[in-house]
């Protein structure tokens, strides 16, 4: 069924508003047919008159619907060459009309429209009223079906709001949970049970993300409203509206990329919040913790965060006293507002970047980040392809290059081999992953800091040598999972996220050291939460106790292994 449904998904789309002349359509194509097996039919009895065959009327008949459907059983022939002739242009005539144009018409006029009947019958049009606490989604993307997975792995039930029949079909047979309804609409919300909602991400254009927020605040003002907007004109439109959030990814987007890039004096960044604790990024090159290992470099003596990981471009080390702080890497902490404050000073006498940072790209994003390195008093040049945005460029960059960075001249021409950091902020992923090999190959020691449009390059861009990748679609779902948490949200990079799991039985009375969720799935323990109170610095003997709640730091494949290994 539902290899049926993608095979004539477009084509169903493409007719779907003239379904009232189908049947008058099949009625003419039937009578025209008849018409040209009755014409030949006549033309026949001529022909064959002249060669001196004499046969009945349906005998014509019976020989042009042999030879239109390619049968042709050799019985009645033509001797004559005008006769064969004709013989030919009756084939081809039958091989258009019925081999091509038949079953055309009739999975346009018959087929299509009886499967489409079925398809809106199979995919409901409301929610259980039973459900509540749900999320609602306003529109099927790539985001959308990442969140639900996101959303289900916490606990929380949603639905996608689809108002085509097909591809609300084909996501019912992906076992997607889907309602077929207009997201312009008031009754689709109440259908989709918003009054009960926890909460609804509208994540169309900006234009109808307007729409969607007017029409969902006429059902109810009381559940929050996440819509995303790309311009930052209909971020005060979207409010008016009734949105509780606007995520605003460009500049989101933007200040996440330029927040690492370091520039000046080291310095420890708060990447997100969950209740009263904070998690920190802090660079370890050119630091007073370069090739110490986390024993010697007494971290948390000094400043009483306690480092649970080290990133390297995509992947976690647990950090381990004995783990060595590698320049490569980046820390991954864990503690308390003041603590991440004492860590900032401790790396404050260090010196972690200088030197020009150069920014690749020249739209929203890229001048977003430019704007931030230069309250960050970072001195940004911007390489852009188009001309025509020289002028808005200038007034964030303190220079400006325009042309194509895949150029060897104009790369020379940039100074990739003298920039202490580049950001790539193209929305291209190839030209992306391209540049970064070109930039890590020209300049080793540089930090290479890259947007990323879709999250399966994420392995591609870390091998071509980024340092730090995130995407538009991370930063919407995290904006939606933090709304769900009541946290800030956490952006620790492309491929590395933040899973919250209750202690599965097999766990309850185990030690967190012989528990052996780093040896079996890599995932690193941030936290434990129990008794409405977090520990941000579980000891490894620590028991494990019903009830308690786990945060982890890793990747969806681990967080994957975690509940395969442990029920």
């Amino acid at each position: 069924m539902k290899g049926s449904i993608g095979a004539i998904a477009n084509f169903m789309r493409s007719h779907r508003d003239h379904s009232e002349l189908k049947p008058l359509t099949l009625v003419r194509f039937g009578i025209l047919i008849a018409f040209v097996v009755a014409l030949f039919s006549v033309v026949f009895h001529v022909l064959m008159a002249r060669e001196g065959q004499q046969h009945e009327w349906f005998r014509g008949v019976y020989w042009t619907l042999t030879t239109m459907s390619t049968l042709g059983y050799g019985d009645i022939v033509f001797r004559s060459n005008l006769g064969q002739v004709f013989s030919m242009v009756v084939l081809i005539t039958g091989v258009i009309l019925l081999l091509i144009v038949l079953p055309f018409a009739f999975i346009r006029f018959l087929y299509a429209p009886w499967l489409e009947a079925q398809l809106k019958t199979r995919v409901s049009t409301r929610v259980p009223h039973h459900l509540s606490g749900h999320a609602i989604i306003s529109t099927s993307d790539d985001v959308a079906n990442e969140l639900i997975e996101r959303l289900a792995h916490a606990g929380i039930e949603s639905v996608v709001i689809e108002s085509d029949p097909v591809r609300a079909a084909s996501m019912h047979a992906d076992r997607l949970p889907v309602v077929r309804g207009d997201p312009g609409l008031r009754g689709t919300y109440e259908n989709c049970g918003f009054g009960r909602a926890r909460l609804l991400l509208a994540n169309a254009p900006d234009v109808i993300n307007a729409n969607i927020v007017l029409t969902a605040r006429e059902v109810s003002d009381r559940v929050p409203i996440v819509a995303t907007a790309v311009n930052p004109e209909a971020e005060a439109v979207l409010k008016l509206a009734g949105a509780n959030q606007i995520v605003l990814t460009t500049r989101r987007l933007g200040r996440q990329l330029a927040n690492r890039v370091p520039v000046g004096s080291a310095r420890a960044l708060t990447v997100g919040r969950y209740r009263e604790i904070a998690i920190a990024e802090f660079p370890i090159r050119n630091t007073r913790l370069a090739g110490l290992t986390l024993r010697d470099a007494g971290v948390r003596t000094h400043t009483g965060v306690t480092v649970f990981a080290l990133a390297k471009r995509g992947h976690l080390e647990p950090g381990l006293p004995g783990t060595l702080l590698r320049e490569d890497c980046i820390g991954l902490a864990v503690g308390s507002t003041d603590q991440v404050e004492a860590l900032d000073e401790y790396l404050g006498g260090s010196v972690s970047g200088q030197g020009r940072a150069l920014v690749i790209g020249g739209g929203r994003v890229g001048c977003q980040v430019a704007r931030v390195l230069d309250e960050r008093g970072a001195s940004v040049r911007i390489v852009e392809r188009d001309p025509k945005l020289r002028k808005s460029i200038a007034e964030v960059a303190d220079d400006v290059l325009i042309g194509d960075m895949t150029d060897d001249r104009v790369i020379r021409r940039a100074g990739i081999r003298t920039a202490a950091s580049l950001v790539l902020t193209t929305n291209d992923d190839a030209t992306n992953i391209f540049l970064a090999l070109c930039c890590r190959k020209l300049n080793p020691d540089a930090i290479i800091v890259s947007r990323i449009t879709h999250p399966a390059n994420v392995e591609a861009i870390h091998r071509a040598g980024a340092d730090f990748a995130v995407s538009d679609s991370q930063i919407r779902i995290q904006s939606v999972l933090a709304v769900v948490r009541g946290t800030e949200p956490i952006i620790l990079g492309e491929g590395l996220d933040l899973f919250i799991a209750e202690v599965p039985r097999s766990l309850e009375g185990k030690a967190l050291l012989r528990s052996g969720i780093l040896a079996r799935t890599g995932l690193a323990v941030l936290a434990i939460e129990g008794n409405g109170e977090v520990d941000p610095h579980p000891r490894p003997e620590r028991e494990l106790r019903r009830g308690e709640r786990v945060l982890f730091v890793g990747t969806a494949s681990q967080r994957d292994e975690f509940r395969r290994a442990f029920t």
